[in-house]
């Protein structure tokens, strides 16, 4: 497998549906450590924010 595969693969795995929607888009958002990104249009929010 070569670095971008395993790269993928990695990224992959750690992102889960968040059950939450962007705020800009709507888009459905996915959990990244204590992030939330919105696979849209980029739109971060962290966990821990109100």
């Amino acid at each position: 497998m070569d670095e971008e595969s395993t790269e993928q693969a990695q990224t992959t795995e750690t992102l889960n549906a968040a059950g939450e929607d962007c705020e800009i888009c709507g888009t459905e958002m996915y959990g990244l450590h204590c992030k939330l990104v919105c696979p849209n249009c980029g739109y971060r929010r962290d966990c821990s924010d109100p």
